[in-house]
């Protein structure tokens, strides 16, 4: 069974509140009871010395008969409350109320003040010893309770009286507060509860209280900045590979349908037509790896354990594959790669990621260089740092599309959308050198070409070779 926060909080609110009242109700009654004590053993103690003072005075010289007499007239000692016994001679005076207390043997040392029965009443009894003319007493002395038990009593039953309302009381207090702490609660999950797929670019309204559901409505709004920017890449990122996937399959479907309508057609029409429906094809292949790479890297699937890679290796290697490629654009490739002694060009990573970020930065060079151009690759030791550095001579970047040249799919202007490109390579590059721990840097400007730079962190480990191998490339 589900209790909602409101009621909860409603609960915890009542028993503390309760055990609060209960807490202080019990100490006001007992704070009360000794307090009313505590006056009477006050004037107990004041008609003590008033006794003993009369005692000492007139019981010598005074027959026992005046004696009582005197002492019943002396309103102020209270004699209806008092009892005056000579250890040996037996009681000198005594009052009906007192006269089985007085009679009650004590020990040398009693207590001086406790509270007893009288009949049924209730009184407060000072008993006290003391020496006086030469003969040793027992003085007692008695205050009623009645009316003080009495006003105790009341208040005690208003206590409990009280004790049903002080709980309803608190409890709806307790819900009417609760309710109002949890009310922009409230608000804040109807809104959030209101804003769907088609919505997303709405915001719950933040509170300007300063406190937690402040800071929770802004919490919500920037997890909602977060969705919309998630799903909106999301949803051009599905319309670009829609896109980019249609058009390959479109070539294919006509130049297959033009193959099949053509019934008269030779055996070299028919070949040509195969070879741009491989050449679609291989496009295709591409794409989809390329989109497999980068889903595969969002969820973090792809892992790897770095290693201990020469990156001028991987440059000259990457130098070779597209070396045929800039040849075909008449463009002059080259690959510098100095012979550093102690690895001075390791750094920790994958081969095969580290290989086809070069090929990426190569390509791409090539790709956005006119004919008769050139394009420079160098690995050199910067600092503490491993840099890569691609240089080309090509149409360049202008500075408005600098910020978003690593998104997926984006192609600057009509020269870069007129390549053959996906727009994956240079995102599936930056993924690469951020897994790194890397970074990329890009100077460009339109008409005087670009220049990526990517400066890795050294490889450092206590077990390097002496003597780097020469690179094939070194002397490039």
């Amino acid at each position: 069974m589900r209790v909602p926060i409101r009621a909860r909080l409603t609960a915890v609110y009542c028993a503390i509140f309760c055990a609060g009242m209960m807490a202080l109700e019990g100490v006001t009654y007992f704070g009360l009871k000794t307090a009313t004590e505590t006056v009477v053993d006050r004037e107990l103690e004041a008609r003590l010395v008033g006794v003993t003072d009369f005692v000492d005075k007139h019981v010598a010289r005074l027959t026992p008969a005046r004696f009582q007499q005197e002492i019943s007239g002396h309103g102020s000692l209270r004699p209806e409350l008092l009892a005056i016994v000579d250890l040996e001679k037996g009681p000198v005076f005594e009052s009906p109320a007192l006269r089985l207390i007085a009679s009650t043997p004590y020990k040398a040392s009693p207590p001086r003040i406790r509270t007893m029965q009288a009949g049924e009443k209730p009184v407060r009894v000072l008993v006290d010893r003391r020496n006086l003319q030469g003969r040793s007493f027992q003085l007692v002395l008695a205050s009623d309770l009645s009316g003080t038990y009495e006003v105790i009593r009341y208040f005690r039953w208003l206590l409990i009286f009280l004790a049903p309302i002080v709980l309803a009381f608190s409890a709806a207090v307790g819900y009417w507060v609760s309710g109002r702490a949890l009310a922009p609660v409230s608000q804040l999950t109807h809104a959030a509860g209101n804003i769907g797929v088609h919505s997303l670019s709405r915001r719950v309204t933040v509170p300007r209280s300063g406190d937690e559901i402040e800071q929770l409505a802004l919490t919500l709004n920037r997890m909602l900045e977060r969705i919309e920017a998630s799903f909106l890449q999301i949803r051009q990122f599905t319309a670009d590979a829609s896109h980019e996937l249609r058009t390959p399959l479109a070539a294919i479907r006509a130049t297959s349908e033009v193959a099949l309508l053509n019934t008269n057609a030779s055996a070299e029409s028919y070949r040509q037509a195969l070879h741009r429906v491989l050449g679609e094809a291989e496009r295709n292949t591409i794409l989809l790896d390329n989109l497999l790479r980068l889903a595969r890297a969002d969820s973090d699937v792809v892992v790897f354990t770095p290693r201990r890679i020469d990156l001028g290796a991987k440059l000259c290697r990457a130098g070779e594959r597209v070396e045929i490629l800039a040849r075909e654009k008449h463009l002059l490739l080259r690959v510098m790669v100095p012979d550093l002694p102690d690895g001075g060009l390791a750094v920790a990573g994958d081969a095969e990621h580290l290989l086809r970020l070069c090929l990426i930065l190569l390509d791409n060079a090539i790709k956005y260089t006119p004919a008769g151009g050139g394009v420079t690759a160098e690995v050199r030791r910067v600092n503490d740092r491993v840099r890569l550095s691609v240089q080309d001579t090509g149409i360049g970047i202008a500075a408005v599309d600098l910020p978003n040249i690593f998104e997926r799919f984006y192609r600057a202007d009509e020269a870069r959308t007129s390549g053959s490109g996906s727009g994956l390579g240079l995102a599936i590059a930056k993924w690469i050198v951020e897994s790194h721990q890397a970074s990329i840097h890009i100077t460009s400007s339109p008409g005087s070409g670009s220049t990526f730079q990517v400066d890795f962190p050294p490889f450092l480990s206590s077990e390097v070779p002496k003597k780097a191998s020469p690179h094939p490339c070194a002397a490039r």
